[in-house]
């Protein structure tokens, strides 16, 4: 055999970098997928045990009748996301970890884990029904057979959410252990993929927050406009002309700040994107528009973070989903409906 077939030979018998990562995260992605279809089989048998109880019964307490979408708040939707697309898309590329890392990816670049955060921010309410009803619940869970009841069920949405990172984490390892034999983009994907997990859930876990705000239907907004994120600054409110404590949430189509007052939150006022100026300065930065004008006083990083945020949010073009089929942009019909729910809560 010539010296160049030999060389050809080995070359091909030489496993590939997703042959590699594949065989040295085997253990995490059995992991990842047996769970992923553990969850998968919980959602939906859950789903079918405790949506059955809201049919007409007798025996349903009043305070639950016609309170499903309060008990199961966004389930449904959770469960289509993994039953029809991220559990597919696990089995399907599970020998090419780098094709199901980059389309993992995209689902939640185009908010399909949106859901999380709508669960994450009704979850209070949710809660609170079930402990109102505690005892019914509790015969009900014997009644069906329920090992665990439905109060665990309404704690894996945000259980599952929080594993996602960790698990992610640990292929990570795998891969900067074989770091030589796998290829860079690889690690990259993964990377990528952790890091937007990890917003994911931050944002998941901020969203609850919107709870605090009196006199204020957190999910009107929420079903208008993607929640961003929620900061804490001293703020010098212009039109109130004083200075207070606030908090600042970040939607993809507006901004609201608040006064803290204890644990609760008063709503002072909202920016419409795009009508809003922002104004870096050395400690603080300025929000303002025709209306109104405030100071929010931070540390150089937060700046720095808000104003990537604002400026991401200031640049952003409105996607297919933001125009209707006579060409229209909802855009403006999605302003509307926030400023009569921040109307609402001022008034």
């Amino acid at each position: 055999m010539s010296a160049s077939a030999s060389a050809s030979a080995s070359a091909s018998a030489r496993p590939s970098s997703s042959d590699v990562a594949e065989q040295c995260a085997r253990h995490v992605l059995h992991e990842l997928i047996s769970t992923e279809q553990q969850y998968v089989e919980d959602l939906v048998s859950g789903i079918e045990r405790y949506s059955q109880i809201f049919s007409p019964l007798p025996s349903l307490p009043v305070g639950l009748v016609g309170q499903q979408h309060v008990l199961l708040p966004y389930v449904t939707q959770i469960v289509k996301l993994h039953r029809y697309k991220l559990l597919p898309l696990m089995l399907q590329h599970r020998h090419q970890l780098e094709l199901l890392f980059e389309r993992w990816y995209a689902l939640i670049d185009q908010d399909f884990f949106n859901c999380y955060v709508l669960f994450a921010a009704s979850q209070r309410a949710s809660l609170q029904l079930y402990y109102k009803h505690e005892l019914y619940f509790k015969r009900l869970q014997i009644q069906l057979g329920d090992p665990l009841g439905i109060r665990s069920f309404l704690l894996k949405p945000v259980q599952r959410v929080t594993k996602y990172p960790l698990l992610l984490s640990r292929f990570i390892q795998a891969f900067y252990e074989h770091r030589q034999l796998i290829s860079k983009r690889v690690f990259e994907v993964a990377c990528r993929l952790e890091t937007r997990l990890r917003e994911l859930l931050e944002r998941a876990n901020q969203s609850d927050q919107l709870n605090d705000i009196k006199h204020f239907n957190a999910l009107s907004i929420l079903n208008e406009a993607s929640f961003i994120t929620v900061g804490e600054f001293q703020l010098n409110d212009g039109r109130l002309r004083r200075s207070y404590s606030c908090k600042l949430f970040a939607f993809n189509t507006c901004l609201i700040y608040t006064e803290s007052k204890g644990r609760k939150q008063l709503l002072r006022g909202n920016f419409l994107l795009p009508d809003v100026c922002f104004v870096a300065l050395s400690k603080s930065f300025l929000l303002c528009n025709k209306q109104r004008e405030c100071e929010f006083l931070c540390q150089p990083a937060v700046l720095q973070k808000w104003e990537t945020i604002v400026r991401q949010l200031l640049d952003q073009e409105p996607g297919p989903a933001s125009i209707d089929r006579s060409g229209q942009h909802v855009q403006q019909q999605q302003r509307d409906a926030i400023s009569r729910t921040t109307w609402y809560a001022l008034h």
